[in-house]
């Protein structure tokens, strides 16, 4: 009887063990990453590594924003603005793959899609109700123009053609962070999960959706 008791006593343990462990959802919302809100949740097991998961997704992002902002003076991209109308540029591999993306957006669009629109966008502050006079507007119009962004994949740099080329990523660097924000996760292991920044976002099961990134640089 107590032999038999045991084994059934074992066999409980087992069957307990084999049960899937408690999964709940960790959200968070955190604005002001990329002058937007990001909402981050991933499904989890344990909640301490789940709000890890998503501290490294918004590491990620918070790199992005470090080097797309054209809001951050010491970003890559307002280094481009100020340096690549004097010549060739060697920039980082993120930012080179983006910029090709952008001229491939550009060519299917036959030039909507521009981010050279900062050209004369950088002219208006709405915040402030400033906006450019129509001489302005005009002398900056002709800076508009994707392939004035001259890029060498040999060498990795970016050049601008004439002066007063300027170029802004907004219209794909959310939905850039987005996808990166999910494959943090997937390399962490994490299958069912949700990011959002602004009005862009994707999961984990539809992360190949979100490839097609929108947003403002169309004319």
């Amino acid at each position: 009887m107590k032999h038999a008791f045991t084994s059934w006593a074992i066999l409980a343990v087992l069957l307990c063990a084999a049960l899937p462990a408690h999964a709940e959802w960790v959200r968070r919302i955190t604005d002001g990453i990329m002058g937007t809100r990001i909402t981050v949740e991933v499904w989890a097991e344990d909640a301490d590594k789940g709000n890890q998961a998503i501290d490294a997704v918004l590491d990620e992002m918070r790199h992005i924003d470090e080097t797309m902002s054209t809001y951050k003076p010491t970003s890559e991209v307002s280094q481009v603005n100020a340096k690549a109308a004097d010549g060739p540029m060697h920039i980082s591999k993120e930012l080179f793959d983006l910029l090709t993306t952008a001229s491939q957006y550009s060519e299917i669009t036959d030039g909507a899609f521009d981010i050279t629109y900062a050209s004369v966008g950088y002219l208006y502050d709405f915040r402030k109700h400033i906006r450019p006079d129509d001489a302005q507007i005009a002398q900056a119009l002709p800076a508009i123009n994707y392939r004035h962004v001259i890029l060498d994949p040999g060498n990795q740099t970016v050049r601008f053609s004439q002066k007063g080329v300027r170029i802004d990523l907004g219209g794909i660097a959310k939905g850039y962070s987005v996808d990166c924000g999910i494959d943090v996760l997937k390399r962490l292991g994490y299958t069912r999960a949700y990011v959002g920044a602004g009005g862009t976002a994707a999961s984990s099961a539809t992360v190949s959706a979100s490839r097609g990134w929108s947003g403002s640089g169309i004319r």
